[in-house]
Formats: C-alpha cells, sequence, structure tokens
C-alpha cells in the first residue's frame, strides 16, 4: 500500500498538469480566407459568364411565367366574380318562381275550393231536378192508370212508382 500511494500522487498531479497544459494553448479561430480572382483564368471566366446568363434566363423565363400566371389569376378571379353575379341572378330567379309557384298553387288550390262547391251545388240541383222528375213520373203514372184495363187493375197500382223511378233514373243518369 506504501507503494501505492506515490503511484496514485504522481497520476493525480500528472493528468491535472496535462490537463493544465492543455487548457493553456488558446484555441484556434477560424479565420476567412480571402481569394484573390486572377484574370489569368479565362476559361472560368466564361464558364462564370455563362452560368450567370443562364441565370438571367432562367429569371426572365420565371418572371414571364409569373406575369403569365397572374394574369390568368386575375381572368380566374374575374370568371369567380361573374358566377358568384349569376349565381345571385339565378337565385333571385328560383326565388322568383318559388313566388310565382306559391302563387299558382295558391290560385289552383281557391279553384279547386270553387269547383268542388260548384259540384256540391251541381249534385244537389241534380238531386233536386231528379226528385220533380219523379214527382211528374209518379203523376203521369197515375194519370196512365185510368187507361189499364179492369183485368190488370191490380198491376195498375204499379205504373206511378215505376214512373217515378224511371224518371228519376232519367235525370240522374243523363243529367
Amino acid at each position: 500500500m506504501k507503494k501505492l500511494i506515490p503511484l496514485i500522487i504522481f497520476v493525480t498531479l500528472s493528468s491535472t498538469s496535462f490537463g493544465q497544459f492543455w487548457r493553456s494553448k488558446p484555441k484556434p479561430t477560424p479565420t476567412p480566407k480571402i481569394v484573390a480572382v486572377v484574370n489569368t483564368n479565362t476559361s472560368s471566366l466564361q464558364e462564370a459568364k455563362n452560368i450567370i446568363k443562364e441565370l438571367n434566363n432562367e429569371l426572365n423565363l420565371a418572371k414571364n411565367t409569373n406575369a403569365s400566371l397572374k394574369s390568368k389569376l386575375d381572368a380566374a378571379n374575374g370568371k369567380v366574380k361573374e358566377a358568384e353575379l349569376n349565381t345571385q341572378q339565378v337565385q333571385k330567379n328560383a326565388d322568383s318562381l318559388k313566388a310565382w309557384g306559391i302563387e299558382q298553387q295558391n290560385q289552383a288550390f281557391q279553384w279547386l275550393d270553387k269547383y268542388t262547391q260548384t259540384v256540391k251545388r251541381y249534385h244537389k240541383l241534380k238531386n233536386i231536378a231528379a226528385i220533380v222528375a219523379a214527382l211528374f213520373g209518379a203523376m203521369l203514372g197515375m194519370y196512365c192508370m185510368r187507361l189499364v184495363p179492369p183485368v190488370y187493375a191490380a198491376y195498375a197500382f204499379a205504373l206511378p212508382i215505376a214512373g217515378a223511378i224511371l224518371a228519376f233514373g232519367g235525370v240522374w243518369l243523363f243529367f
């Protein structure tokens, strides 16, 4: 154990001093490198000019495309506004058509009510006419009873009833 203590002290001191050594060195800071372009390499310069021309061409093409897209967008916006106006007009037409349909339906209901009342009145008058005809048929049957010979006098009482039925049915069926 006595031999280990100096070894531990040596390792501790040497590692501490070694760490101090590395810490004390200043860290190098990167410095920007300035490269001077010398006009001696003309092919590089030509390539750079060609690249700049291509970039200018692409920029001009992008500007033209942008202008074209902007004009198309303006046209599309105009069409959208026109479609909105058309939609509003169609909505107005639909509303007026709906109102017209409701008015026509109301008129149809009024006409149906008048028709129903007229039909009821017609049937009432038809029944009255049939009753009057039945009375006339019964009177005609009584008038004809005196023309029946005495042998058939028992059947003569059926003449007013038959006349009333025939007159009532005739008016009811044919009018």
